[in-house]
């Protein structure tokens, strides 16, 4: 295993939420200059195709809300969502159609709780959260009338192609709290973020307990030649409330 990566066995959202402080304003640029070819040619677009007849969207983790802004250029009412103040701040900069609000989704669905929207977005969200099926309870809420649109590191190959699936202390049944050097397929930022590994059954387990019924399952590729990395890197999910 790579010696930059470190399995923990806790960390708090505090300190994940100063650690995407830290990267906002270079990812932003990143983004903001196409440079992330998975984000641009994979995961954008993919969530955009998903939009339906949507008015109201919320876009949940919405980082420095590139993402948002693409969501709000239909016309729609549109809100982003993230504890990051520093992310929220550049979005604010960028956009000022969408509304930014500084928060994780749990805390502002229990202040919120009449809020509905059409369409919940949480676009490479719920790999990132310490508490998956919190956060798949506050999307369920919000997306009653309407649904959610996800998407997320495929964790059967993302160990692989980030090089930690090797080692000892690796078990995929398992969730382990991951530290690394963030990166993407162009960029190694010189800074650390946190993701959690888990088996895919416990993010369907999340949707499923939390009322959800998957309408769409894909797994995506990375933009890379299949002779670089032979395997999807990535799912999107459109889920439901059952019985709508």
């Amino acid at each position: 295993m790579n010696k930059e990566i470190r399995f923990l066995a806790e960390k708090s959202q505090d300190t994940v939420t100063r650690e995407w402080d830290l990267i906002a304003p270079e990812r932003d640029a990143q983004v903001a200059g196409h440079h992330d070819a998975s984000f641009s040619s994979v995961l954008e677009p993919w969530v955009l195709n998903r939009l339906g007849e949507a008015r109201t969207v919320i876009d949940v983790g919405c980082g420095t809300g590139r993402l948002t802004s693409s969501l709000q250029r239909a016309n729609r009412s549109t809100m982003g969502l993230d504890p990051s103040a520093a992310s929220i701040a550049i979005a604010r900069e960028h956009d000022t159609e969408s509304d930014y609000v500084i928060a994780t989704v749990e805390d502002w669905t229990a202040e919120n709780p009449a809020a509905r929207f059409d369409l919940v977005v949480a676009n490479m969200v719920l790999m990132d959260t310490l508490r998956v099926d919190d956060v798949c309870a506050a999307l369920a809420h919000l997306a009653q009338a309407g649904k959610v649109v996800l998407t997320l590191t495929h964790p059967a190959f993302w160990p692989l192609y980030w090089g930690y699936a090797s080692n000892p202390g690796f078990d995929y049944s398992k969730e382990i709290l991951i530290e690394a050097p963030f990166k993407t397929s162009s960029h190694e930022f010189a800074l650390t973020a946190t993701h959690v590994h888990r088996p895919l059954s416990s993010y369907i387990d999340a949707l499923k307990n939390n009322g959800f019924e998957l309408s769409h399952f894909e797994e995506l590729r990375g933009p890379e030649d299949p002779a670089i990395f032979p395997f999807p890197r990535f799912i999107g999910i459109e889920a439901v409330p059952r019985g709508s």
